[in-house]
């Protein structure tokens, strides 16, 4: 139903990225209300009264979304909200909804979202983008299975195996009666892991960030029952939680998306520990570990090349096609043409810290590097790693920079 709203928007002409953005929106106060962050089908019900009244649907939503944001009284829903903020519901519009629309968002409503599976995300964010905007932007939404077929051998069995070398560990002090001793071992084993930051530096809509997430949390519940087993009493105050997750994105929409599905998937985490206890606030923080930016090369500024003749240089899209009058495939539009530039004093870019680096960067041969991405900024590319041969495909300036 989203995926068909989201087509519905696109056909009256909204930008994609503004689709995008409605469309989490929506399901964010989906997944709240059947969690309970804001009441139990507010939300849902909320879109029913509207029925018959399609033209109030965006100043209601706009108004509901504004106090999510600061926390506060509703006036949509006639109660105090928790503070959601994070950066979801900054500047909060929404779009306007016809009749046909408002029946698609309430149907999804009516789902039941507790258990939504975040990696879903990628997959609307790409039927809400266009064709031409997919390309552009080189989302690719990688299946869960491939997901956790890269992230178990990069991530959990490192961390699995020293998990085991603690529990052999605590076996022996048990078995001396140094339980204290066992304890702490395992405490400080928790306290790493808290701490062990994981890194994607291709990140798109977040997924294998939100995999790595899941799984460490699941290593985390076997660490507090053992301390539980061996008689701690005090709670921990401190847990695996999104700040530890780090993305670096392209587009800005997905970028923003990827904090949305490492937020609902920490708190399906907490509702499945800790039932009913409300998280505390505000209940999407904003640690800025989702950074919108290229992840290989930075620059002081750009500026269009010119020609001999003080003519801008122009490539092809990378995007536009036209239909062959002799073979009838799909050809470059020759017209379909955008600027090139020179990039001013380019740099590898710096990448945050991290224990763990996984992730699915895009691949583009080096005989198309220039077609796709200018002759500018491949020439800045080779200054900015002088080491790299120019035969060298993009997905090996990413190898470089995770080596």
């Amino acid at each position: 139903h989203l995926a068909e709203l989201g087509k519905s928007f696109e056909s009256q002409g909204h930008n994609s990225e503004t689709v995008a953005r409605f469309l989490m929106r929506c399901l964010f106060s989906m997944f709240a209300e059947d969690v309970e962050l804001i009441p139990l089908g507010s939300f849902t019900a909320k879109l029913k009264e509207l029925r018959g009244h399609p033209e109030h649907a965006e100043p209601t939503l706009k108004s509901l979304w504004a106090v999510m944001n600061t926390g506060g009284f509703s006036p949509v829903l006639m109660q105090d909200l928790k503070r959601f903020n994070g950066g979801l519901f900054k500047d909060a519009d929404a779009l306007p909804l016809n009749t046909m629309q408002l029946g698609l968002l309430i149907e999804a409503a009516e789902a039941d979202w507790k258990q939504v599976e975040p990696a879903i995300f990628g997959t609307l964010l790409e039927r809400a983008l266009d064709k031409r905007q997919r390309h552009k932007l080189g989302a690719h939404y990688t299946p869960r299975a491939y997901v956790e077929r890269l992230v178990t051998p990069t991530v959990m069995e490192p961390l699995r195996e020293d998990w085991r070398d603690v529990q052999t560990a605590v076996q022996r002090l048990a078995s001396d009666g140094k339980e204290e001793d066992a304890r702490k071992l395992v405490r400080d084993f928790h306290s790493r892991l808290c701490e062990i930051r994981v890194l994607d530096p291709a990140c798109g809509s977040g997924n294998f960030l939100y995999v790595a997430l899941e799984m460490m949390k699941r290593l985390e519940g076997e660490v507090t029952a053992l301390l539980e087993e061996l008689g701690e009493e005090q709670t921990s105050f401190i847990t695996v939680d999104p700040h530890q997750f780090l993305g670096i994105e392209l587009n800005p929409w997905a970028a923003n998306v990827a904090e949305l599905v490492l937020w609902i998937g920490y708190l399906q985490w907490h509702y499945r520990t800790h039932g009913q206890a409300a998280p505390s606030e505000p209940v999407l923080r904003d640690f800025k570990n989702i950074r919108n930016g290229d992840a290989v090369l930075e620059w002081a500024g750009r500026t269009p090349r010119m020609d001999a003749d003080g003519a801008p240089v122009t490539r092809w899209d990378g995007i536009t096609t036209i239909r062959h009058n002799v073979t009838g495939e799909e050809v470059p539009d020759a017209c379909a043409r955008i600027a090139v530039y020179d990039y001013a004093k380019p740099k590898a870019t710096k990448w945050p810290e991290a224990e763990f680096i996984v992730g699915n960067p895009p691949f583009i041969g080096n005989k198309r590097m220039r077609d796709n991405l200018g002759d500018g900024y491949v020439e800045a590319l080779w200054k900015a790693y002088p080491k790299m041969p120019q035969s060298a495909d993009l997905v090996m300036f990413w190898w470089e920079k995770a080596a």
